[in-house]
């Protein structure tokens, strides 16, 4: 939705749509975590080895200089690459 057509609504209106929103993500991340979860169990049951990596430290830090080249070429990316590096 706009910003235009939000800021058009009632008060009432706009509190409607936050809560639909809200809970809307709240149900696309339950669904997600058992689809995750669904899949996860099949591969496996399918022989696939799972490495599970609880300190991923390494890894970000080895990320670094990728994410500062691509956003030196890039620069509109970085709220994207910062939502992406945040998140666990």
């Amino acid at each position: 939705m706009s910003k235009k057509t939000f800021d058009g609504l009632t008060p009432e209106q706009q509190e409607i749509v936050k809560t639909a929103g809200k809970n809307s993500t709240d149900l696309q991340r339950k669904l997600w975590g058992e689809r995750e979860a669904a899949s996860m169990k099949i591969i496996m049951d399918g022989g696939v080895e799972v490495n599970e990596i609880a300190d991923k430290s390494a890894f970000q830090e080895a990320m670094v200089p990728v994410y500062e080249k691509y956003l030196a070429a890039n620069p509109e990316m970085t709220d994207l690459v910062n939502l992406f590096r945040n998140a666990d």
